[in-house]
């Protein structure tokens, strides 16, 4: 992945979806930008229990176990986003910058590890 910005889930939806109607944003995508702000969060070296990723961690978890995904992103998105919008204006992320970014490996352990069935 060579955008390590902090907009990589937007651009997730726009370039998947950039034809598209919200409403026809699915579950999977969503799911899949949530678990891209993970990704970037563990470049950046927060820590598994930050709560940036757990928060994280549980909206997919959350979103794994309902019966009706899709209605259950309507409900959430718009809190999700706008979380990420104060985080991003007030700097939290651009604060956070490692002295080693972590590796893909790294990453994708660290992700499995934190979406684990506790």
């Amino acid at each position: 992945m060579t955008d390590h910005g902090s907009d990589s889930a937007s651009a997730i939806t726009m370039t998947e979806h950039s034809s598209d109607s919200a409403s026809a944003i699915s579950w999977k995508v969503i799911e899949s930008a949530q678990i891209k702000i993970i990704k970037d969060a563990f470049r950046l070296r927060y820590k598994k229990d930050s709560k940036l990723i757990s928060e994280y961690a549980g909206y997919v978890k959350n979103l794994r176990q309902e019966e009706k995904p899709d209605e259950y992103i309507k409900s959430t998105a718009i809190m999700l986003f706008q979380m990420r919008k104060h985080i991003i204006k007030n700097g939290k992320i651009s604060k956070m910058v490692p002295s080693r970014p972590m590796t893909e490996a790294e990453i994708d352990e660290a992700i499995d590890n934190v979406l684990a069935d506790s």
